[in-house]
């Protein structure tokens, strides 16, 4: 069973992504759990479900949401056995490190979880007007991702716009795969990243020696 977690500031975008991240492992036959904090952001409607111990809601036939009411611990123990999910994507809210979220589900010794690359969505519209204005939980989030994901390039102006965008993010993540795409209109980028997810976490990611712009592949960008 593989673990996916999709951090990110408000309104990054994470719901229209797990959306077609449901959408695309549905398509290939997996049954996908999708667990948000309780004050989280997915608000995915559905027939809710009291199989088990967990309050579930069904969002289609391959998947399921469940609002995260007590523990992770708790909640990950009773969705396994009462749904057995190929695939678990936590979405937690802006303020909750997943690089924490992840240490701990390692340390509840639950056998026969993976993890996907950690996600750190941020909303490339937001973070060009304030990139010298991080709070610090923000600039702790960028720097443990293991892939950047700088959404709704739609909304900003030009390419040089999104290469400052990308240059800032490498000073606080040198690291850290980025990619430029739009959650909402789809594209060559979005399923890049979405086949990055379908891999397993590595830790102590090794950049290659192209330079920031290549990485975050800006040069391919126009507007």
């Amino acid at each position: 069973m593989k673990c996916m977690l999709i951090g990110g500031f408000s309104e990054s975008g994470k719901t229209t992504l797990i959306r077609k991240l449901v959408e695309h492992l549905g398509k290939q036959g997996q049954k996908v759990a999708v667990i948000a904090d309780e004050i989280g952001e997915t608000g995915i409607n559905g027939d809710t479900i009291s199989e088990g111990e967990v309050e579930t809601r069904e969002i289609t036939s391959d998947c399921v949401y469940c609002p995260l009411k007590i523990n992770m611990e708790y909640t990950l123990r009773n969705l396994i056995a009462s749904y057995n999910p190929d695939t678990i994507i936590i979405e937690p809210t802006g303020i909750t490190p997943p690089g924490q979220i992840k240490r701990n589900i390692e340390n509840m010794g639950i056998p026969g979880i993976t993890f996907a690359p950690i996600v750190n969505l941020v909303d490339a519209s937001r973070l060009s007007q304030k990139t010298g204005e991080l709070q610090n939980f923000m600039i702790n989030q960028i720097g443990e991702a293991e892939i950047l994901g700088i959404n709704k390039v739609e909304l900003i102006n030009n390419r040089e716009e999104l290469l400052e965008i990308c240059l800032f993010l490498r000073k606080l993540n040198p690291r850290a795969r980025m990619i430029h795409f739009s959650a909402q209109q789809g594209g060559e980028n979005l399923d890049k990243l979405i086949e990055l997810l379908e891999k397993t976490s590595r830790r102590g990611v090794t950049l290659s020696r192209e330079n920031s712009i290549q990485i975050s592949g800006v040069s391919a960008y126009s507007s």
